[in-house]
């Protein structure tokens, strides 16, 4: 497991069962590219034939056998063909928050993968965040699914690929980390990036594998509202709220107070009201996705300590 050195003892609290040596911590963030190269060399390490899994822990993925049987059936794929492999979600929206991966012809099936394992795709590139008359489009296509996040590989494919497309990163990485440890100055010195752009897409070695999970990265309070309710944490009107709240024949709607004044919405629908020391958000949670611009803007106007 590979996270920030700053969270170290929450997650050792967390999972018991991870002993502390499997924990690679991350000095500072420099994105998923260099994080999953340092977690492919650890893995050779442990064995030479590693297929690695790539998981986020802060995606919503409420179906535990499904997305199991997922991550299985791609690991499988990975390891077979060998290839990289993407899980891919069939989207329900014209998603504007999330990245899109458009899916092209069929792969044969190995021998020997199991009957589970559904059928594997060539991967023709990645669409970050669209805005929402693309994201309609795309929906429309039926070419395109959510980028999850979730990929698996052989952990000797990911640094070959690494190899041809982003050596300096590899190079870097290399020279800043051994025994299971970061040396904080010279991963200071490693070149940020995500490893879709670095590696994924760039290699003809890439596979999506569609599936129908149910998903969501939290990316907006949308996302939250969605996943506290499917959780059971919405009251009987379909409200989410934390913190100190007065909710009055109001439906719908995500509040959470971040101090002690007390919230209080009278006849309020669909709203995702969040109040913290320096700034209260108003805003319908059907146009969350639309605080991308808020944030530019206050950007343009200096006053990026509010962000």
């Amino acid at each position: 497991m590979i996270s920030a050195a700053a969270q170290r003892q929450q997650i050792l609290a967390e999972l018991p069962e991870l002993a502390p040596e499997r924990l690679l911590l991350e000095p500072e963030p420099r994105g998923t590219g260099p994080a999953l190269a340092w977690a492919a060399l650890v893995a050779l390490e442990l064995r030479p034939e590693a297929v690695m899994v790539s998981l986020h822990a802060d995606h919503h993925l409420p179906q535990e056998g499904e997305t199991t049987a997922a991550l299985l059936a791609a690991a499988w794929w990975a390891r077979e063909l060998p290839a990289l492999v993407a899980v891919g979600v069939r989207p329900t929206r014209p998603a504007t928050g999330f990245g899109y991966v458009e899916e092209g012809e069929e792969f044969a099936r190995p021998a020997g993968l199991p009957a589970f394992a559904p059928p594997l795709r060539a991967a023709h590139g990645f669409r970050e965040k669209p805005d929402s008359e693309t994201a309609a489009a795309m929906l429309r296509q039926g070419r395109h699914l959510w980028n999850t996040g979730l990929f698996a590989w052989p952990a000797r494919l990911l640094l070959s690929e690494m190899e041809a497309f982003a050596p300096a990163v590899l190079e870097a990485v290399r020279a800043a980390t051994g025994a299971g440890r970061a040396d904080p100055a010279r991963w200071g010195k490693v070149p940020s990036g995500v490893v879709e752009r670095l590696v994924l897409e760039r290699s003809s070695r890439l596979g999506v594998l569609p599936t129908s999970l149910e998903w969501s990265d939290l990316g907006s309070f949308w996302d939250l509202h969605q996943a506290a309710t499917a959780a059971g944490g919405a009251d009987s009107e379909g409200n989410v709220s934390r913190g100190p709240t007065l909710l009055v024949d109001s439906f719908g709607s995500l509040v959470e107070s971040a101090g002690d004044r007390l919230i209080v919405l009278v006849g309020a629908s669909g709203l995702a009201v969040v109040d913290t020391p320096d700034a209260l958000l108003v805003c319908p949670l059907d146009r969350v996705q639309e605080l991308g611009e808020v944030v530019r803007r206050l950007e343009r106007e200096g006053r990026a300590e509010l962000l």
